[in-house]
């Protein structure tokens, strides 16, 4: 079997910025796989956007080799290297004299595509960003909303196909509800294109949903790297365990996928599409949140107590219904919206509480139900043994 190089190797790289009194980054040695999510990790100062900046020498290293398919960076030319990695950046930077179409084709042109190829591919990335190309083709960035340029900016990015992209806090501008859409749009995009991401934040919830790994930075150095799962079980310092909140049970929750719970859809044949319901705890409470992060099954007690006692009698109806398969014209019998399934355990339990602990459907990406969340295996779960890596895949949506 022919041994795959891996996309990046950092090899003991440092960088040292004059008159500093200590290095930005020091003797970082990391290996990123082909088609991995790895997010650099980090409060402000710690190093992680200098690391992102040094693979495609927008910052030379001053000590140390990268690597990039097995070749030294530094063996190309700067613009030769950047032409095969893409970057996107939080402030978006699209040209606003330039129509949509035009600001995507950039690198395209550069490298001489033809006409046609451009528009094929302009317009095939504008769908894959679900912006409808006959719709967005000629507007120009400012009749964009936030969101809309972060897509466009996405879509420059992979505008020539690269096998790497880096992502240096692309949705850190945006408002809680369009960063979390983002969020979900990029894992679908990821699980069609299966590029080797590097992505930057501060943000612990956004790290934990959109890793493969984690790579934890402070001062300049590399405090740990691992999946979520990992890091949350195993934090190697207390500086780890605190910024990601290894005692937090919610947050092991949230790196969990919705499969670990879900029981197979009743009844041998799915009804139609249902509605699906925006993923995220937002609907859990304050007193909830709490007790959970207690960490043992009990700590969720009195949040079912409440559910039941809120809707016993429309939760036992909705529960017969939904358990028989009876539900009517493709709708789920008065039971809460459905997850998808890139859902996590913990935007079950948010679903949950917020609908009176009644089960939850879970769909596919054509809004089929494939499945059904019950209180009970939440609690199991979230009462039961040591988190393992086992199970934890992402749906294709």
């Amino acid at each position: 079997m022919t041994r795959v190089e891996p996309a990046i190797v950092l090899d003991r790289v440092s960088k040292v910025f004059p008159g500093a009194t200590r290095p930005a980054v020091s003797e970082c040695s990391l290996t990123v796989e082909t088609g991995e999510l790895v997010v650099l990790l980090g409060s402000s100062g710690s190093g992680k956007t200098t690391l992102l900046k040094m693979i495609n020498r927008l910052v030379e290293p001053t000590a140390g080799t990268i690597y990039i398919n097995g070749q030294d960076s530094r063996s190309v030319s700067a613009i030769e290297l950047r032409r095969h990695i893409g970057y996107v950046i939080q402030q978006v930077g699209l040209f606003p004299h330039q129509t949509v179409a035009e600001n995507i084709a950039t690198v395209p042109r550069i490298l001489g595509w033809d006409r046609r190829r451009i528009e094929e591919r302009v317009d095939s990335l504008l769908a894959l960003m679900q912006l409808p190309p006959e719709q967005f083709r000629h507007r120009r960035p400012r009749q964009l909303s936030g969101g809309q340029q972060q897509r466009v900016g996405i879509a420059r990015a992979l505008a020539a196909d690269p096998p790497i992209l880096l992502m240096d806090e692309p949705f850190g501008a945006l408002d809680t509800i369009t960063r979390k859409v983002l969020q979900d749009e990029l894992l679908r995009i990821q699980s069609q294109v299966k590029k080797t991401i590097i992505f930057v934040t501060h943000d612990v919830e956004e790290a934990l949903k959109l890793a493969d790994r984690i790579v934890v930075m402070k001062d300049g150095r590399i405090e740990q790297s691992g999946t979520p799962i990992e890091l949350l079980h195993r934090p190697a310092t207390p500086f780890v365990r605190r910024l990601l909140g290894a005692d937090d049970l919610l947050q092991r929750l949230s790196v969990l996928p919705v499969s670990r719970v879900m029981r197979p859809w009743p009844g041998a044949t799915a009804p139609g599409p249902v509605e699906v319901a925006a993923t995220g705890a937002e609907a859990a409470t304050a007193g909830a949140a709490e007790e959970a992060a207690a960490g043992a099954a009990e700590a969720l007690a009195p949040a079912a107590a409440a559910g039941r006692a809120r809707g016993a009698a429309a939760g036992a109806a909705d529960r017969s219904a939904v358990v028989g398969g009876n539900a009517a014209a493709g709708k789920l019998a008065g039971a809460p919206p459905a997850l998808p399934q890139t859902a996590s355990v913990r935007d079950a339990l948010a679903a949950l509480l917020s609908g009176d602990l009644r089960p939850v459907a879970v769909v596919n990406g054509s809004g089929e139900p494939v499945g059904l969340v019950r209180w009970e295996d939440v609690r199991a779960v979230a009462g039961g043994g040591p988190v393992t890596d086992e199970g934890r895949t992402r749906d294709a949506p």
